[in-house]
């Protein structure tokens, strides 16, 4: 078991100099257009090969950088499968196969909004291969017609149950249902692990499910018109620490106020606190995955850490710069951008 990491190791050896270290982010910050972000990024081996490319398609525009940040990804992921062997392997499977998942969903509001869409530059795992024909789905004049193609893959257990004739909704089930069978697949792959990389990776994937499930519930209970029971139905299964009775009482509280308030008492109460809302946002649930999960994988060794450690940096790392581009959209100054940035170094 130990030799199966040696290789996979010594690339992400490599592949993590382009990691982003305190001066490169204050180099970032000092910048005032989106275009000066990209230049300095050229000579990152991370987006180097993607910058060349995505600069025939108007790299300067905010969608695109956002998406080349993001190929970014499935391209370093795809790589590293010939890294890992045997379970393991799977498990890296099933993380590509979530990009999957959002390019289905992008597919399918594409459809629901009679808008057509350049997959290869609109979508992250075109050319890959993948489950499901991009170009066939694409075609489809009504979801309820791509549905039908989604039955005869491994998309079907997302869309098995539905039979909502509300077109808009639909589309929102299905959303709801492939988030849901993403961690029931990774739960299933996981569990074929050995118990060193079991326990890393739950960590990881349980403590992601418990801030998912606290955002869609305290959303859910401000903005959504739906009974308790639908809110639990789409709540995602396997938490860490959000799970059972816990969770039945946050679904069942009256109010979003009201779930806030059974949050202060327990562990996640750093997430309200720096909210500064009643809500939690995405950036508040990544610090926090970062700071229980990011800071102890360093403890590991030659395990699936190494691996996991380097995939987190990355997710977060990209996540920091497309806010960075974001921001400069509204001139923000370096220190107000700081602050809604992802503490990684």
């Amino acid at each position: 078991m130990k030799d199966n990491f040696n290789a996979i190791n010594a690339k992400i050896g490599v592949l993590r100099k382009g990691i982003l270290k305190k001066n490169d982010y204050e180099n970032i910050l000092s910048f005032s257009k989106r275009e000066e972000i990209i230049d300095y990024l050229k000579n990152n081996p991370l987006y180097k090969d993607n910058i060349d490319y995505y600069e025939e398609e108007n790299i300067k525009n905010r969608y695109m950088t956002e998406f080349m940040i993001h190929k970014t990804e499935t391209k370093i992921l795809n790589k590293l499968k010939y890294f890992l062997f045997g379970n393991e392997k799977d498990v890296l499977e099933i993380m590509l196969l979530r990009y999957e998942f959002e390019d289905i969903k992008i597919i399918l509001r594409s459809i629901v909004e009679k808008e057509k869409i350049n997959l290869k530059t609109e979508t992250l795992m075109y050319g890959f291969s993948n489950h499901v024909d991009y170009d066939e789905l694409s075609k489809c004049d009504s979801i309820h017609s791509a549905l039908e193609i989604l039955k005869n893959t491994c998309f079907r257990k997302a869309i098995l149950s539905l039979n909502d004739d509300d077109i808009l909704k639909l589309h929102f089930h299905v959303e709801m249902n492939l988030d849901s069978l993403y961690f029931l697949l990774m739960q299933k792959a996981t569990s074929k692990l050995s118990k060193i990389s079991k326990n890393i990776l739950n960590s990881y994937y349980s403590s992601m499910i418990d801030t998912m499930n606290l955002q869609w519930i305290i959303r859910a209970k401000k903005f959504y018109n739906l009974s308790n029971e639908e809110i639990y139905n789409y709540c995602l299964r396997f938490g860490r620490y959000i799970k059972g009775d816990f969770l039945k009482s946050l679904v069942y509280s009256e109010t979003s106020a009201e779930v806030i308030e059974k949050i202060k008492n327990t562990r996640f109460k750093r997430i309200i606190d720096s909210s500064n809302s009643d809500l939690v946002s995405y950036r508040d649930m990544q610090a926090y995955i970062f700071d229980t999960q990011l800071r102890k994988l360093k403890s590991y060794e030659n395990t699936i850490s190494t691996f996991l450690k380097f995939v987190i940096s990355l997710f977060v790392q990209n996540e920091n710069i497309t806010r960075i581009a974001e921001a400069k959209k509204y001139n923000l100054s370096k220190e107000e951008i700081k602050k809604y940035l992802i503490k990684t170094y």
